[in-house]
């Protein structure tokens, strides 16, 4: 597991750490607001802990103009392979 990878899982599990102490602070539930806030942080960081350094790259290719490039690529394929049928 390299340095990158290990410092996203931290990041994950800290956000699971927060998440339980605004639950715990709550601890009445008077706060809808509060826990929505810790499950979306839970689930925030599981996500973190369990893709770990795919995550960074997600976010990379969302954000670039390539992000249509594999269903374009797809789409093109289907197309060829109806074309030959014919």
């Amino acid at each position: 597991m390299t340095h990158r990878d290990l410092a996203w899982r931290g990041l994950g599990t800290g956000l699971i750490v927060v998440a339980a102490i605004v639950r715990i602070l709550d601890a009445s539930g008077a706060h809808a607001g509060l826990g929505l806030l810790a499950f979306l942080l839970v689930v925030a960081g599981l996500v973190l802990i369990f893709q770990g350094k795919r995550v960074p790259a997600a976010l990379r290719i969302e954000r670039s103009r390539h992000r249509l490039l594999a269903q374009a690529i797809h789409d093109r394929r289907r197309t060829h392979s109806v074309d030959r049928e014919r």
